[in-house]
């Protein structure tokens, strides 16, 4: 690719733009949550900040890069919202611009969201029960719910529940809805535990695929 010029989708508090404007990216980022991007502006105050759905997303400009992280995409409802999602990407790349983004595999809602954890962090406890099947066939829709447990300041635990809902999206339905937004598919990586890239995608090995694509030079969105 050429050019630093970035659009981060769903940025949620920044944590996905802040290595590459560490690189010299110009960053525009954008997400639905006005509480995510007041944490964004916190994080960095420099980055052009949007509130805009995914689903409906206006031309912002001509990027060089566009990219897309940590499960956003999953929480689509289907193939029409990721048709949308595609369409806004296509819209705000320039000729030639990159979109780079991860879906997550069946493998991740074969064991991840069909079993059950607890963690702790820095005295904060989260449950997560997963409540998908360990034999989720493609396109499945998966569901987890989230606990978060934390101490208030008068030293009583209090409860913060979460529901979530995801659907996987096939590998050749993906490449169809990229080719009619104008997008063409150029790699598709699978994602390793340390976020190291495999050259080789296998949606029964890695938890979530890379993929990216290219805009055409010269082609209209």
């Amino acid at each position: 690719m050429r050019g630093h010029a970035l659009l981060d989708l769903a940025c949620g508090t920044g944590k996905s733009f802040e290595p590459l404007m560490r690189r010299g990216f110009r960053v525009t980022a954008c997400d639905a949550s006005p509480g995510m991007l007041a944490e964004a502006s916190i994080r960095a105050p420099e980055a052009t900040l949007v509130h805009a759905d995914i689903r409906e997303l206006p031309a912002l400009g001509s990027f060089d890069l566009v990219t897309c992280f940590d499960d956003s995409l999953n929480y689509l409802a289907d193939e029409d919202e990721l048709a949308a999602a595609f369409a806004g990407m296509a819209r705000n790349l320039r000729a030639g611009g990159l979109a780079l983004f991860d879906l997550n595999s069946l493998r991740a809602y074969r064991t991840t969201f069909a079993t059950d954890s607890v963690s702790e962090h820095d005295g904060v406890v989260f449950a997560w029960r997963g409540l998908g099947a360990p034999d989720a066939g493609p396109g499945c829709v998966a569901e987890a719910r989230i606990d978060v447990f934390f101490t208030r300041t008068d030293g009583v635990y209090e409860r913060v529940p979460t529901h979530h809902r995801q659907r996987h999206f096939e590998r050749r339905r993906v490449l169809d809805l990229l080719a009619r937004a104008g997008l063409e598919c150029v790699a598709v990586h699978g994602v390793l535990g340390d976020a190291s890239l495999d050259g080789v995608a296998d949606e029964d090995h890695h938890l979530k695929v890379l993929y990216t694509a290219r805009r055409a030079e010269g082609g209209d969105a």
